[in-house]
């Protein structure tokens, strides 16, 4: 472990929600927690918590899976170890062996991999994609989906919308902010005045719930990490044997070569 990573580490646990955060998950290993719980037991509001949890699991604390229409954190314990190592790996004026015994108890500290964190496990759940079938753009990105050999769990969110807790989890999940993920065009956008720089994230929220059209699509969820498939080929990163190239709709020829770039 280098040193930035451990300043990282140590930066994302020096605010108090997030450590107690990471020492509810450690104390829910192995099983870990959904988001929303996590948040319910802190008593902390939903969208926080989720941004709380992306910090954590971008400096390694933290890691998630998929379990059906929820994600669940689970306490990296191999993280903390590593860390720790890395504390006292110089220790004791060049005698580590005083510090055996507390390394041999890390040690000892049960962190088996958990087999669906392995994006090679079988346990490994297919693509999600929140999808209207009568977007263009939402028909491409499941079709290169498809394309590309796998078999997605589709949500028609306008006939099952998401529950609020899951879509605040959905936008941190992307790493967008609320207005980003506003749909303008065919929607009450405007007769709702949702233009208005001064509406608060918790406001545009409340107008995604109460208008599912509201919500821009495709949004797509793998293995990989999440996104906002717009335009459709953004979907080609998140898959692990994506298809070469794919004809859309219109005639459009896309690449995965061209979708990196």
């Amino acid at each position: 472990m280098e040193t930035s990573n451990v300043i990282t580490s140590f930066a994302a646990l020096s605010q108090e929600t997030r450590l107690e955060a990471y020492r509810l998950l450690v104390r829910h290993e192995p099983e870990g927690l959904a988001a929303g719980e996590i948040a319910r037991q802190l008593a902390v509001p939903h969208n926080t918590m989720s941004a709380h949890l992306s910090v954590l699991a971008r400096a390694g604390w933290v890691v998630s899976r998929r379990q059906s229409r929820s994600i669940i954190y689970r306490a990296d314990l191999s993280h903390m170890k590593e860390t720790i190592r890395f504390l006292v790996r110089d220790c004791c004026a060049g005698h580590p062996e005083v510090c055996e015994p507390f390394l041999t108890a890390l040690t000892e500290c049960s962190t088996e991999p958990d087999p669906s964190l392995n994006p090679r496990s079988e346990n490994v759940m297919n693509p999600l994609i929140y999808h209207n079938p009568d977007c263009g753009t939402s028909r491409n990105t499941l079709a290169m989906i498809e394309a590309s050999g796998e078999t997605p769990e589709v949500v028609e969110y306008l006939k099952t919308p998401p529950t609020r807790e899951r879509l605040i989890e959905l936008i941190s999940m992307i790493g967008i902010t609320p207005r980003e993920l506003l749909r303008r065009k065919g929607t009450p956008f405007d007769e709702l005045g949702l233009d208005d720089p001064e509406l608060s994230d918790d406001q545009l929220i409340d107008a995604m719930m109460a208008h599912p059209i509201l919500i821009n699509r495709p949004i797509v969820i793998t293995d990989k990490g999440a996104r906002l498939c717009r335009p459709s080929e953004r979907v080609l990163a998140l898959l692990d044997n994506p298809v070469a190239t794919f004809t859309k709709e219109d005639g459009e020829v896309v690449s995965v070569k061209g979708a990196e770039e």
